[in-house]
């Protein structure tokens, strides 16, 4: 290839060589490529050829001049034309002299690829760009050896920010300084003095504002580097977290608040259950001495009636306290079902007769047959039961307590269906409706002789709204109230005639004539003495059966593997293990895989009966012990055993 030197042929970027006339006098084969033209058709063609019209403007008006000036150009960008568009190149050139050749001295190219320098230099724009866009400083902050601080670069956030231009800083950072709190100030600079000294990141969070703006908080966050000349140089952001900070600060104090609810959950089943242990045996024995036809004189029945009495009143507070606990954590569980209205009703009213005539009321219930509504049946007995003996305690002696039960709206299949209360009582005013569902508050009756705690109604409310429903109330002073509940409508299904009396039917089958020749065996795990005394009291009264203690859960399976019994009552809080992994030493017995458990425990939390139940118990009784209902549940687990039983 005339005029070109083989060295250059081999090398990686174009050559190109070029008569001051403006033709092409030689070119290496990594330029052809680049063209897309084979080299020897390009030589003694004009170079503008090669060259895009800015290419040739400055080809012309400034390489050209000046290698004639100066001999020689550095990085001059130009653009070729080729088939598959512009190529971008950095040029070089140099005067080439050739003494004694026609055409005198010749324009040497030296063309190098911008590709990757585009790429470059555009993927540093699109970083530009979102970084002055974002509500961040990126920054390069530099002190110098005499103390001196400036921001030598910092992106356009530096105005959201903090109102300030880059310029404004850049001989300075007092600017930005001026901006950050008084109080956080002397805080920041430490945190950057001691970045300085360990080279470590400069991290730190602070308050700070653009002029008179609100104060938002920022976090810096930099990486030092010391330079040779003593400076001390840091890249880095400044963000605002303000946002995030106001979410981590709510996600802490909600942490907070879940774990001051389990405590006080903790707190309140510990404390249920240490109350129920010593209420086992107040309620429990006065039960007995109640129905013991050896205690003479209506005195002693009397003062056995207020123990008993005021053994349920604290049992009550307990549970309500509970409730309250439960409702604020959010861990109440309902189970929704078609309920019909007007049994529970009547059911209620009857357990709530002896209260009605201690006081000489009148107690009237209205209730549409067959109307039904969508609730928690327990949970919608304790409703009405609140509502109905608030009325008998509040109302008048010799007046009246309404209960009704009506469809909302016209159709054989309402949506929505109404239990009120009413009474003649003294009513209430406006100030005190406004505080009547606020926990403790008894508007004043806590100065008579009326009983209560003052949790009753806000439970009520809760309760019913759980179920989907609404507690309305009515009421002028001298006119008495009416409470009215609210709950969607739902068919109830019939009730099976054959199991109206199935609890009750066992009892003298199971209990009264067990098979032939046998007496029924019961062990009982219990630790506390009182306990186990009542359980051998209420039992002592059946007959046919025997109660064995045993006062550990070693004890028991010892016990047990000496005697099978027919039934095992096991306490939850055993000495040496828990009820249940009594209950799962005891089943490892062949002989005890099929009798059956009853846990027995004062720890009444919903969670704590369900992982009873789940752990393989047929039943879960909670302390205070129901003595009434107790022969009855203890014949419907025995009758299972029929003539399995041993004799």
């Amino acid at each position: 290839m005339p005029g070109l030197a083989p060295a250059l042929e081999r090398l990686p970027v174009g050559v190109l060589q070029v008569s001051f006339d403006g033709r092409i006098h030689a070119l290496n084969d990594c330029l052809a490529g680049w063209l897309g033209r084979p080299a020897s058709a390009l030589i003694g063609q004009p170079v503008d050829e090669l060259l895009s019209r800015p290419g040739r403007v400055l080809y012309h008006t400034h390489l050209l001049p000046t290698l004639r000036l100066h001999g020689q150009v550095q990085e001059l960008s130009l653009s070729l034309r080729a088939p598959s568009g512009k190529v971008h190149v950095l040029c070089s050139a140099s005067l080439v002299e050739r003494p004694g050749e026609a055409g005198g001295p010749l324009a040497e190219l030296v063309l190098s690829p911008m590709r990757e320098r585009l790429r470059v230099e555009t993927e540093l724009a699109r970083v530009q760009r979102s970084a002055d866009a974002a509500p961040i400083v990126l920054f390069e902050c530099v002190r110098d050896v005499d103390g001196r601080s400036w921001l030598n670069y910092a992106s356009a956030g530096l105005v959201s920010l903090y109102g300030l231009t880059p310029e404004a800083v850049a001989f300075s950072d007092a600017p930005w300084l001026a901006c950050v709190h008084d109080d956080d100030r002397a805080a920041l600079l430490a945190r950057r003095e001691s970045s300085a000294q360990t080279l470590s990141l400069w991290v730190g969070q602070f308050r700070a504002r653009a002029g008179q703006g609100p104060w938002r908080c920022h976090r810096v966050r930099a990486q030092p580097y010391a330079e040779p000349d003593g400076r001390m140089v840091w890249y880095g952001t400044i963000v605002d977290v303000t946002e995030q900070v106001a979410v981590d600060e709510a996600e802490r104090e909600r942490d907070a608040a879940e774990r001051a609810n389990r405590s006080k959950s903790e707190f309140l089943a510990r404390m249920s259950h240490e109350l129920r242990t010593p209420l086992n045996a107040i309620i429990g024995f006065s039960q007995l001495l109640g129905s013991d036809a050896t205690l003479q004189g209506a005195q002693a029945q009397q003062r056995v009636g207020i123990i008993h009495a005021a053994g349920e009143q604290l049992l009550q507070l307990v549970d309500e306290v509970l409730d309250i606990s439960r409702i604020e954590s959010g861990r109440l569980h309902l189970q929704l079902a078609p309920v019909p209205l007007a049994p529970l009703v009547e059911q209620v009213c009857q357990s709530l007769e002896p209260a009605r005539l201690a006081r000489g009321l009148t107690l009237t219930v209205s209730a549409t047959a067959g109307l039904g509504a969508l609730a928690d049946e327990a949970r919608l007995q304790q409703v009405l039961n609140n509502l109905v003996s608030n009325a008998i305690k509040y109302t008048r002696d010799g007046g009246w307590v309404a209960v009704e039960v009506a469809a909302v709206g016209e159709g054989p299949r309402p949506a929505r269906v109404q239990l009120r209360v009413r009474d003649n009582g003294p009513g209430l005013t406006p100030a005190q409706q406004q505080q009547l569902f606020q926990p403790f508050n008894r508007l004043g009756a806590e100065r008579s002789r009326v009983q209560g705690t003052g949790l009753g109604l806000v439970i009520t409310r809760h309760l019913v709204e759980c179920m989907g429903g609404t507690l309305q109330l009515q009421s002028q002073p001298g006119d008495g109230c009416c409470f009215t509940v609210e709950l969607p409508a739902a068919t109830p299904l019939p009730a099976p005639e054959a199991e109206a009396g199935a609890a009750v039917a066992p009892l003298p089958a199971a209990l009264a004539c067990p098979p032939e020749g046998h007496t029924w065996q019961l062990l009982y795990a219990e630790d506390d003495p009182v306990n186990a005394l009542l359980m051998q009291a209420v039992l002592d009264r059946l007959p046919h059966v025997v109660l064995t203690v045993a006062t550990t859960g070693q004890a028991a399976c010892t016990l047990a593997e000496q005697q099978p019994p027919d039934l095992l009552l096991l306490d939850m809080s055993l000495p040496d293990m828990d009820g249940r992994e009594l209950l799962r030493r005891l089943k490892r017995d062949p002989r005890l895989s099929s009798v059956p458990a009853v846990a027995v425990s004062a720890d009444a939390m919903p969670e704590e009966i369900a992982r009873a139940l789940a752990a393989g118990f047929d039943d879960y009784w909670t302390k205070p012990l129901d003595i009434d209902t107790l022969p009855a549940r203890l014949a419907m687990l025995l009758s299972s055993r029929g003539t399995a039983a041993a004799p």
